[in-house]
């Protein structure tokens, strides 16, 4: 990736694309193309993505059908590229992987009681979900609805999506 493009520029970008695997082969593409094409996961396990995509959808409509799975998956093997908002709020590119496993082992926990998704989620922004460990839930929830904004509407044609026109002060000239 070019070192002057930023996470504002990549993201305006109106192909935000990634290297994914998909059957074996590795392909550019979005991360809602490679959600479509089943993409092998490479950094989380699929379980791990498909519980935090399932919380992520009901932060963010569509985030799921955006690409979420793949992008954090994708951004997590940036490394010091990521352009996760984490890194942009303390949490350490280090810890980042760290930071969406233990996301999704907690939703894990939350998510096999009798309670219902709305509930569960109520819990976890209010910091009362039981047996949580780690950071805070409302503020793992914080970034990944960040996260989940950024894939969904981050780009030109959500802003399109939203009804809003996008005024990029510059508008990059190609995607990474």
């Amino acid at each position: 990736m070019a070192h002057d493009l930023s996470r504002r520029r990549l993201l305006g970008s109106s192909l935000f694309t990634a290297s994914f695997l998909i059957l074996g082969d590795r392909l550019t593409l979005s991360p809602a193309e490679a959600v479509e094409l089943d993409f092998t996961p490479e950094v989380l396990r699929r379980d791990q993505l498909n519980i935090i995509a399932t919380v992520a959808e009901q932060l963010v409509p569509g985030s799921a059908d955006a690409g979420i799975a793949a992008y954090l998956d994708a951004q997590l093997r940036a490394g010091n590229d990521s352009l996760l908002i984490g890194k942009y709020l303390g949490v350490d590119v280090s810890a980042q992987i760290d930071f969406y496993e233990s996301l999704a082992r907690n939703l894990q926990k939350a998510l096999q009681t009798e309670q219902a998704t709305s509930e569960v989620l109520s819990a976890m922004w209010s910091d009362i979900q039981e047996n949580w460990e780690g950071p805070p839930a409302s503020y793992m929830l914080f970034v990944l609805r960040a996260d989940a904004l950024d894939v969904t509407y981050g780009t030109p044609e959500g802003f399109e999506a939203l009804g809003i026109p996008y005024m990029a002060h510059i508008m990059p000239e190609k995607p990474w």
